[in-house]
Formats: structure tokens, sequence, C-alpha cells
């Protein structure tokens, strides 16, 4: 018989103290401060409860040290176990419902250092016979304790909910690279997020003919070809359109429990619970070793996905360009409100992250009503401004982050915030600006036609005498137009050729001056005949591509030659708001 645990089962044994604990503790951090002071069926209080599993945790650093450093023996037995269960109740009498939790969270906070110190070793099993004796082995013992105290479905929904945030925002934390890398199991975490939204989904249906019908239905599935079917299913998905489906059947799954009187949530031997724990929140904490060993803890990975989400949604912006941002998108606000909304969260985040940091929730903001103010105060900005509110925040939270010290792990209170209010958020509203993003050459002409009637109306405004003046930027309006009508030459000759060049900030530059250079004696008249010759070839251009070289994407290209770039002198130029 082997006295030793091999060092493979380690993160086995992680994984069982984080299941039992997770589930456990989304239950007690759901329920209000007065149900821990009530009577329980066994006698107990709430609170004995968990001052029992804090007390008999607090005793394993001790026993696991004399294991592994003393006589070998377990001092455990040494004791009566009746008298020290006595001792943890009556110890925390007085003390507040914050207290008793706050010892189990440090009592939890380091068995799982222990469990941690096991890696990369061999230890005898005795000692991971105490970490489980204590936690895994011990947790369900008192599993009859926690569903006696859930009184009412808002009290069951909470509890869900309680244990489904941190679970979803750690999906989050991953990214959308994240959720396409494999977990230890062997999955993708996208496979495992299609996983749970089937199995929330049968237990909608199961909670639905338990309240229609009084049924206690079985799950209808083999368990094993069910998950397969999941893993299969997410296989060809985006991961924003898992994420969207896990979304949906939560919401659904909580508005069930919701819907259940307080016999129903009991019936049957807490029928309802133990379901509904096996398929949310002891669910989530089944998975939670397996997603927190992906979730970004350096400042270098929340930089790297920090990035991966800012890239699409400023590059789709950047195609948009100002002028769409006055409609309104497919979620019924403008553009300007739904930058503007992002722009907020950006720094409050900069300004609850040090609380976060130090692993403390911080000010708790109103969202809807932050949400509705940034929402009424947006019509008011222009679109000028509203990007640039959101670039500015988005740089300092860049700053922050990568001002942190680069070997110190982040807490997870600071990584979800930074999830939740950066790239998360961008993933979740990049649908929102892409969907004005042009994706034909008849879109293309139509944003073409309204750019170019706005600029050139402002460029009449001028006069031809105006043309030599100075514009805010320092060039004279004038050598302005000489650069635009270049752009749009350039654009012409681009595609004729069938061929995008690849311009950098360099060539650019120098394509700039040259062109300036080379109109430095063309009068304003001539000017502006170039002007308006450029426009027309290139729009006939822009025709016939779409039909000589339909394969050349002048919707994704032809925007910054153009539309995008007069909105730009619009603004800096011709002091026209957008």
């Amino acid at each position: 018989m082997s006295t030793t645990t091999p060092v493979t089962s380690k993160s086995d044994l992680r994984a069982k103290v984080d299941h039992g604990y997770v589930a456990s503790r989304a239950v007690v951090d759901a329920l209000p401060p007065e149900r821990f002071d009530e009577e329980l069926p066994s006698g107990w209080t709430l609170k004995e409860v968990v001052a029992h599993h804090a007390a008999w945790e607090g005793t394993v650093p001790a026993r696991i040290e004399r294991v592994l450093h003393g006589d070998g023996v377990d001092p455990k037995w040494e004791g009566s176990v009746d008298e020290f269960n006595r001792r943890a109740a009556a110890d925390v009498k007085d003390l507040s419902v914050a207290d008793v939790l706050a010892r189990w969270t440090a009592a939890h906070a380091k068995v799982v250092e222990i469990v941690g110190s096991f890696e990369d070793r061999d230890v005898p099993k005795l000692a991971t016979d105490i970490v489980e004796w204590n936690t895994s082995g011990h947790y369900p013992d008192h599993f009859a304790d926690l569903g006696a105290s859930i009184k009412t479905a808002k009290d069951l929904a909470m509890t869900v909910n309680a244990g489904w945030i941190n679970f979803r925002l750690a999906l989050m934390s991953l990214g959308t690279a994240g959720l396409d890398a494999t977990t230890r199991a062997g999955w993708t975490y996208k496979a495992l997020a299609q996983h749970v939204t089937g199995w929330e989904d049968l237990t909608v249906t199961r909670l639905a003919r338990l309240r229609e019908g009084g049924e206690f239905a079985t799950s209808g599935v083999e368990t094993d070809a069910f998950n397969a079917e999941m893993a299969e299913r997410a296989r060809d998905r985006s991961a924003g359109d898992v994420l969207a489906d896990l979304d949906a059947a939560h919401t659904r799954l909580v508005a069930e429990i919701e819907k259940l009187t307080p016999e129903q949530i009991h019936a049957n031997h807490d029928w309802a619970i133990a379901v509904i724990a096996g398929n949310s929140y002891g669910h989530y904490a089944e998975h939670h070793a397996e997603v927190f060993a992906a979730v970004p803890t350096r400042p270098a990975q929340l930089l790297e996905r920090m990035r991966e989400g800012w890239r699409p949604f400023r590059r789709a912006l950047g195609r948009v360009g100002l002028r769409p941002l006055r409609d309104k998108t497919a979620a019924g606000w403008t553009g300007k409100a739904l930058l503007s909304h992002l722009g907020f969260w950006l720094e409050a985040l900069e300004e609850t992250l040090p609380e976060r940091l130090a692993g403390r929730r911080g000010p708790i903001r109103n969202v809807q009503a932050e949400n509705d103010r940034e929402t009424a105060a947006a019509d008011a900005r222009s679109g000028h401004e509203v990007v640039k509110r959101l670039d500015d925040a988005y740089k300092k939270v860049v700053d922050a982050v990568s001002a942190l010290p680069p070997d110190g792990d982040v807490h997870f209170m600071a990584v979800r915030l930074i999830a939740g209010e950066s790239y998360g958020h961008f993933a979740e509203h990049l649908e929102e600006i892409e969907g004005w993003v042009p994706a034909s050459t008849a879109e293309t002409l139509r944003r073409f036609d309204e750019g170019w009637t706005a600029f050139r109306g402002a460029i009449r405004d001028r006069g031809r005498a105006g043309l030599m003046a100075a514009t805010p930027s320092g060039w004279s309006y004038r050598d302005m137009c000489a650069h635009v009508a270049n752009w749009m030459q350039v654009a012409t000759n681009e595609l004729e050729a069938g061929k995008f060049g690849k311009w950098s900030a360099e060539t650019i530059q120098a394509e700039n001056d040259r062109a300036v250079e080379a109109h430095r004696l063309v009068g304003a008249e001539a000017m502006l005949d170039e002007l308006d010759t450029s426009q027309r070839r290139l729009r006939e251009a822009i025709i016939a591509s779409s039909e000589r070289t339909p394969d050349l994407n002048v919707a994704d290209v032809i925007g910054f030659y153009t539309f995008l770039h007069w909105d730009e002198h619009l603004a800096e130029d011709l002091g026209v708001t957008i």
C-alpha cells in the first residue's frame, strides 16, 4: 500500500477543494445576515456552520506541518471532536456575520496555499487526506444545512448569481483567443461554456415541469453523449456567439427559479435545490479550477488581452468615422451615447482600480443611473469629443496597468474589473459598431457622396478668395485642398491598378509634403477645378472597380482616402462639428 500521493494528483486535489468551497460560498455569500442566526433542522445556525468550516480548515496548516516535518502523526486524534465543535461555535457567538465569513476566507486561503506547495513533490498520503477531510470531504456534510437556509426563490436566484458572477467574469477575462484555448480537461473554454449552457437549458425545462405539473423529471439525456454534443456544437461557432447563448440560458434559468414557491423549492427533499445547484452554482464551482487556471494574473497578460479587444473595436470605429455616430445603433442608442458609455466606464475603472488591487470591491456605483446620465449627455457632445474621450480613457487604463509590478499577481477583483470595463466591454459592443462599417460598393458610395457634399460645401463657404488664408492647423486652405485632391488621385490610381498600396507614417508624410510642394504655384480657381475633377474620377473608379475587380476590398479601404479623411479636415481645418 502506497503512503505517498503521486505528483499528478495535486491539480485534482485543488479542483476538488475548490468545487465544494466555491459552491458553499455561493450560498452563504448570497443570504441576508439575519438568516445566519436562525436555527436549522440540524440544531445549528448558519453562522455556526460557517464557523465550524473555518475552524476545521484552520487546523490544517499545523497538522500538515507535523506530518511533513514532525513525527508524522495527525494531532487531530489527540482531542475531542465534539468539544472542538462546541468551542468553534461558542467562539463566534458575538461576532458579526462578516467577521465569521472573513475567518473562513482566511482559513481556506491558507489551505489553498498548502495545496499549491504540494506541486512537483511527493507527499505522504496522510497530508492530502488531512486536506480532504477538512475541505472536499467535509463540505457535503453540511449541504443539507445550506439547503435549509434557502427559504425563498429570491434566496435561490441570488445564490445562483453569486456563483455566476465570478464564473462569467473569469470566462470574459480569458479574451477571445483565450476562449479558443484548450483546458487541461482537453476541450476548449468555448466548449466548456457551451456545455454549461446546455445543462442550464435542461434545468429550465425540468423546473418548468416541476412548477407546472409537480413532476420531478430527469435530465432526459445521457451525460457523456450530451457533453460531447455540446462540445461539437461550440466547435465552429464564434466565442461571442457561444457566450451570448450562455448569457441567454442563464437569464432563462434565473427567471424560472424566480417563479418557484417555497414549497416547490423544498419538495422531495430539496430536489429543486439539488438540481439547480448541480447545474448552476455547483457546476460553476466544479469547473472553477479549470477556468481560473487560464485567468490572466500578470499585467503583461492583461495588456495583451486589452489590446486584443481594443484593436478590432477601434479599427471598426475608425472605418465608421464620425458621421454615423449621430445615428442609433441596433441596440437603440446613438453611437455617441455608446462611446460616452464606454469612455465613462474606462474612467471609472481607473478610479476604482486601487481598491480592487487590494481585494476590495470599493464604492458601488448605480450602473443604470450612470448609463442613463451618459446617454442623456451624449447628444450635446461632438463625435470628435466622444472619440477623443474614449481614446484618452483607454490610454490611461493602459498606463495604469503597465505601471503595476510586472512579476506580481493581480488580484482577481482587479482582473474582473479590467476585463469587464475594457476588453470584455469592447467585445460586447463591437457588433453595434461593425453594423455601420460599409460592406458594399453601394454603401461606400453613399458614404462617399454624403461626406463629399459636406466637405465641398464647407470649402465653398470659404470662397476662392479665402483659399490662401491659413487654417487652424497652420497651412492654407489651398494646401489642404491640394492634399485632399492628391489622396483621391492616389486612390484612383490604385483602384485602376487593382491593388491598394501599403503606406507607413513616413511614406504618408512624404507624400503629403510632395503634394503641397507640387501645388505651390497653383491658383485658387485651378486648385478647386483639380479638387472637383479628382472627386469625379475617383467616384467613377469606385464604380468601375466593383465590376472589373470585385475581389478588391473597396469598402474596407476607400473610406480612409475619402469620407473619413474629409471628416478629419472638416473638424480640424473647416470648423464643422460632426
